[in-house]
């Protein structure tokens, strides 16, 4: 018998609906997809393993960007394998407690990736405003201590929000109008008026991830000032230490605003706004690796120097 003040959940599990507008094309949906999310892996992973490889590359700043590069890993393999399943084997139930762990893990992820795109803001802006201090504040126990905390408080952060979700009565129906557990779309799906639920997770969501930008567009702002009465070659150097970072800030948080506030707003077809998602998930990640090596000298000579050492140990090899 079920106590009184249990939850109930009637529901057990959940219907992912994929991308309907799309689905007559699915194997053309699963191919695009599959290409950009091996090139996801392979340009994250390259990048991991050139920093791992190259003592060169053992810089704070390049111990941030591991730390980036495999939560970017870790988004897109939270979404799209399963993803993959609906697509193209139309495997669309997952479990009630599967559906609430990835949509955990997506918070978490994306909450922490927040927090380290602030490190990495400190870390440029402590480069630029104080160079010649810059081995003594931004030492290695500060970056250890900088990430262990933006892990630790952003896999805190879902914590309330999905509880409350958790919480409510899950009667039916099931079907998820989205390709992966949204966290508002399977709110919705609850037997209650989860108005002010999904409005608080807004609110929460719209902090989490303007918070760490404004800060970011704070330190950039003195950071600009700073420069401005530099002489040109040193305003140059300055600009291109930070300007692969705030490209991909500038494409991280206004991509996840538009995302939320389309939810928000309504007047977005539901097909439309998977697409988004689908897009912001996928796009950030394959975009992180491309912009810090295309725009990286010290990583693309990383990538040179490995590629010689494989062609010598080869050749060494055949002789």
């Amino acid at each position: 018998m079920r106590a009184p003040n249990a939850t109930e959940h009637d529901v057990q599990e959940f219907l992912l609906t994929g991308i309907p507008g799309l689905q007559a094309h699915q194997n053309l949906l699963f191919i695009a997809f599959l290409l950009v999310y091996l090139g996801v892996m392979v340009g994250n992973l390259l990048i991991l393993y050139l920093v791992f490889l190259d003592r060169r590359l053992h810089t704070p700043m390049y111990f941030f960007l591991c730390n980036l590069a495999f939560l970017d890993i870790l988004s897109t393999t939270t979404i799209f394998p399963k993803m993959f399943a609906v697509i193209l084997l139309e495997d669309r139930i997952i479990s009630f407690y599967g559906c609430f762990l990835q949509m955990y893990l997506i918070l978490a992820v994306g909450s922490t990736e927040n927090l380290i795109l602030i490190v990495m803001a400190y870390d440029r802006y402590v480069a630029i405003m104080k160079p010649l201090h810059y081995h003594l504040i931004i030492n290695g126990k500060l970056c250890v201590l900088l990430t262990a905390g933006a892990w630790v408080l952003g896999y805190l952060a879902p914590f309330v929000p999905l509880v409350d979700a958790l919480l409510l009565s899950y009667c039916g129906p099931n079907n998820i109008e989205y390709c992966y557990c949204d966290y508002p779309t399977v709110v919705s799906l609850a037997c209650a008026d989860v108005t002010g639920i999904i409005n608080t997770a807004f609110i929460f969501a719209m902090c989490i991830i303007n918070i760490p930008l404004l800060l970011i567009i704070v330190s950039y702002i003195k950071i600009i000032l700073n420069v401005y009465f530099m002489n040109p070659e040193d305003c140059r150097k300055a600009f291109s230490t930070c300007s692969s970072h705030l490209i991909v800030v500038l494409t991280y948080y206004f991509s996840l605003d538009l995302l939320y506030i389309t939810y928000m707003i309504g007047n977005i077809s539901a097909d439309s706004r998977i697409i988004i998602g689908v897009i912001i998930y996928l796009l950030t990640p394959l975009l992180n690796p491309i912009i810090y090596s295309l725009r990286n000298k010290q990583i693309k000579q990383a990538g040179l120097r490995a590629i010689k050492a494989v062609n010598v140990d080869k050749t060494h090899r055949y002789r």
